[in-house]
């Protein structure tokens, strides 16, 4: 079952229409910069390295800045049609890892609500002890940038807690009110992935 979390437990937050805002977070000498809205939204870039790491030793081990944050947009066609329980996305690379996007049109345990949830790809062959925290972005774009739809979250993920994400993303009446579009019948879902290294 997919982990999430909800705005009510302080774990996560859930907010519409942000126009500017960063999030910082760190963790020993790490520093992550997350960026929000119409910053994500036009490629904005940042004003610092999405991710530094102050050991200078050990340049040559493990994945770069670059390698440790991505983006992915997934478009759905004909959503309206989908009759299916769930939908993956095509897997995509950050930090040495592949992740993908996993959505429940019609709710996962819930009635009326379309769920949204970041996954490890491959999860059954990680090693025992494999576990990395990543914060994530998800968005469901609405043909009015402003009013887009932003959840994030921190999370450790790990063999056993593989996936994590939001049950309540949001109510399926709203997905219909302006976020797919009329013309092709398409649902536009964007994700951000900052892997965590830890010293």
């Amino acid at each position: 079952m997919a982990g999430s979390v909800s705005a009510e437990s302080g774990v996560g937050k859930s907010v519409e229409g942000i126009s500017s805002g960063q999030l910082h977070c760190q963790s020993g000498d790490a520093l992550v910069e997350w960026r929000y809205s119409e910053q994500v939204e036009h490629g904005t870039p940042s004003t610092s390295p999405p991710y530094w790491d102050t050991d200078d030793d050990d340049d040559d081990c493990g994945p770069k800045p670059s390698e440790l944050y991505g983006k992915y947009t997934w478009k759905i066609d004909k959503f309206s049609q989908i009759n299916k329980r769930e939908l993956r996305s095509n897997p995509f690379e950050v930090g040495g890892y592949k992740w993908y996007i996993l959505i429940y049109p019609q709710g996962c345990d819930v009635c009326n609500h379309l769920s949204l949830f970041l996954c490890v790809a491959n999860h059954d062959k990680l090693l025992p002890g494999w576990s990395h925290f990543a914060q994530f972005t998800i968005a469901v774009v609405n043909k009015d940038p402003k009013k887009s739809k932003y959840s994030d979250t921190l999370h450790r993920f790990w063999k056993k807690e593989h996936d994590w994400g939001w049950k309540k993303f949001m109510e399926l009446p709203k997905v219909y009110d302006g976020f797919i579009d009329a013309d092709t019948d398409t649902l536009v879902i964007k994700a951000q992935v900052q892997v965590i290294r830890l010293p």
